[in-house]
C-alpha cells in the first residue's frame, strides 16, 4: 500500500532533506507524529477502516525507528465530538529505544469521533519539540482538512520564521486532490513532503522498504583515551557568580576550534559541560539560545582535567501574565511573550505564563500576547538588564469571554450555517478594524473596550444586515444576543 511506504519512510527517516548533515553535528533531532483520530477515520479504504490500515501501519514500523531519535506522539479528535480543543499529547518526547511499546499501544486505544484541528494540532507538536532552539520535525497523518477555522498555511508560515530547522512531513491519508491542496502548505511552506495515500497496493513491498531502512551498525568503538574527559566547561552572569545550572532555564551552545586554524567542534548543549578534546590549544565558545557569548583560550592536554568558567556579562529577565479574571480556561500554552532587545533588535519568544530567561545585559521591550485574544495584545513592558541581575515585571491581562449568539424575532436561535457575526474594534465596520468572524455562535476572548458587530442571515436569500454596538468590561464574561427582525 503506498500509505504504508511513504509512512514508513517518514518515521524511519523522519529527517531526509537534500541538505549534507554539517560536521560534527550527529544529533538526530526530534520528531513529533501527529495522529488523526476524527470520526472520519472509520471511513474505509478497500473494505478496511482507515483507523484500522494506520494502527498496523505504526506496530509494523516503529520497531525500525533510529534508536537516538527522540520521538513522541499527539492525537487529535479523539475524545470529543465537536470539540476543536480535543488535542492531546499522548506519548511524550523521547528515545525511540523506549517508545515503540507506547506509541502502538495509545494509537491501538484511539476511538476516532470528533474534529479535525490539525493546524493547532501542528502548532502544539511544534511547542512541545522546542522548534525555536533545536531542529524539529512533525509528521502529520490526516485523513480530512481543517474543520476549526484555522489556516494551515498561515501557521506554517509562522513556524518556519520562528523556528531553528522546523520541518512538516504531511501524509494525506485518502485525500482527494482538492483537499490534498489545502493541507499541503504545511509542508510545502516548511520545506517538508506532502505524500497522498489513496490505494492498499504495495504493503509487502513497504514494509520490505522499511526493514531496509534500519540504521547501520556502529563503528567500532576507538581505544580508551588516557583521560575519558579532559575539559570541564561552565558559565556564569557576571566574574564570581555561581555557574548556571539546567534550573536556570538557560541553553548554551559550546564550540571548540583549533588554535592554529581547523574545522568548528561542536560540545554539548547545556550550561555545564564535561568532554573529551585531542590534546592541543583551542579557543572555546559558549553561545546561549538568547544571545549571550563569552570565548576563552584554552589548552587541553591527555592527561590532565583543564577547568574554565565563562562570564557571559549578562542578567536575567522574569515575566508573569497577571489574569484578571483567572476562570477564562486558559492555559500555559495560550501565553506568547515577544522580547526585543532595543539597542541590537534582537528578538526571541516564548509561549508560558510565567518566562524566565537569561539575556546580555541592555534595554529590553517585552510584549504579552494571548494566542486566543485574537490579533490584541494586553500590553507591554520595558526592562533595564543589569549584568548579574534579576529584572522583574508584569502585565496585566484585563481579558474577557464574550460568547455571541444571533436570534430571529420569533425567539428561535440562529445556527452556524445560517447566519455569521463579524466583530470589529470600535465604531467602524471596516477592514482594518476586523477582529474575527463568528459563525451562527461562539465564544472568543477580547479586551476591555467598544466593538461593533456586523451580523448577516440567511433564509432563502441574504437578509438585511443588523448592526450592534456593545461594550466588552474589563475581566468579564458575557453573552451578547443579536436580533434580527
Amino acid at each position: 500500500m503506498r500509505f504504508i511506504s511513504r509512512f514508513a519512510f517518514l518515521l524511519c527517516c523522519p529527517f531526509f532533506t537534500l541538505q549534507a548533515p554539517q560536521a560534527q553535528d550527529t544529533d538526530p533531532g526530534r520528531a513529533m507524529i501527529v495522529f488523526d483520530g476524527s470520526g472520519s477515520m472509520w471511513g474505509q479504504i478497500s473494505g478496511t477502516p482507515k483507523i484500522v490500515t494506520a494502527r498496523d501501519t505504526l506496530a509494523r514500523v516503529v520497531g525500525q525507528l533510529p534508536p537516538a531519535l527522540e520521538v513522541g506522539l499527539i492525537a487529535y479528535g479523539h475524545n470529543r465530538k465537536g470539540d476543536c480543543s480535543d488535542i492531546e499529547t499522548l506519548v511524550p518526547v523521547g528515545p525511540a529505544s523506549t517508545q515503540s511499546s507506547k506509541l502502538v499501544a495509545s494509537v491501538a486505544a484511539l476511538k476516532p469521533k470528533g474534529k479535525t484541528p490539525l493546524t493547532e494540532a501542528v502548532r502544539r507538536a511544534a511547542r512541545e519539540l522546542q522548534f525555536q532552539e533545536d531542529k524539529a520535525t512533525v509528521i502529520l497523518v490526516t485523513d480530512g482538512i481543517e474543520t476549526c477555522e484555522a489556516d494551515p498555511c498561515a501557521v506554517a508560515n509562522e513556524l518556519e520564521a520562528l523556528g531553528i530547522n522546523f520541518t512538516t512531513h504531511v501524509i494525506g491519508f485518502g485525500l482527494n486532490e482538492e483537499e490534498g491542496r489545502q493541507v499541503a502548505c504545511l509542508a510545502e511552506n516548511t520545506g517538508g513532503l506532502y505524500l497522498q495515500a489513496d490505494n492498499e497496493g504495495d504493503l509487502a513491498d513497504a514494509l520490505q522498504q522499511t526493514v531496509s531502512l534500519s540504521p547501520a551498525p556502529a563503528p567500532a568503538p576507538e581505544p580508551a583515551p588516557s583521560l575519558a574527559k579532559n575539559i570541564k566547561a561552565t558559565v556564569s552572569l557576571e566574574e564570581g557568580s555561581a555557574p548556571l545550572t539546567d534550573a536556570d532555564g538557560i541553553r548554551v551552545y559550546w564550540s571548540a576550534t583549533p588554535a592554529g586554524g581547523g574545522e568548528e567542534i561542536r560540545l554539548t548543549t547545556r550550561p555545564d559541560i564535561s568532554e573529551r578534546l585531542e590534546p592541543g590549544a583551542y579557543r572555546l565558545a559558549a553561545r546561549t539560545d538568547k544571545g549571550s557569548s563569552a570565548v576563552a583560550d584554552i589548552t587541553v592536554t591527555d592527561s590532565e582535567l583543564t577547568e574554565v568558567n565563562l562570564s557571559l556579562g549578562a542578567g536575567k529577565i522574569d515575566l508573569y501574565a497577571v489574569m484578571a479574571n483567572q476562570d477564562l480556561g486558559l492555559s500555559d500554552t495560550d501565553f506568547l511573550w515577544q522580547v526585543e532587545n532595543k539597542i541590537t533588535g534582537e528578538q526571541f519568544t516564548a509561549y508560558t505564563q510565567a518566562m524566565e530567561a537569561v539575556v546580555p545585559s541592555g534595554q529590553y521591550k517585552a510584549k504579552l500576547i494571548i494566542t486566543r485574544l485574537e490579533k490584541m495584545s494586553p500590553g507591554s513592558v520595558e526592562l533595564d538588564v543589569v549584568t548579574g541581575e534579576t529584572a522583574q515585571a508584569e502585565v496585566i491581562a484585563q481579558t474577557s469571554k464574550v460568547t455571541l449568539r444571533a436570534f430571529n424575532a420569533d425567539g428561535s436561535e440562529l445556527k452556524a450555517h445560517d447566519s455569521r457575526l463579524n466583530v470589529f474594534q470600535g465604531e467602524k465596520t471596516e477592514n482594518e478594524a476586523y477582529v474575527k468572524m463568528v459563525l451562527g455562535g461562539g465564544a472568543l476572548f477580547l479586551l476591555p473596550g467598544q466593538y461593533s458587530v456586523r451580523a448577516e442571515a440567511w433564509d432563502g436569500s441574504k437578509r438585511e444586515p443588523v448592526f450592534q454596538s456593545i461594550t466588552v468590561s474589563p475581566a468579564s464574561e458575557q453573552t451578547i444576543n443579536v436580533t434580527f427582525p
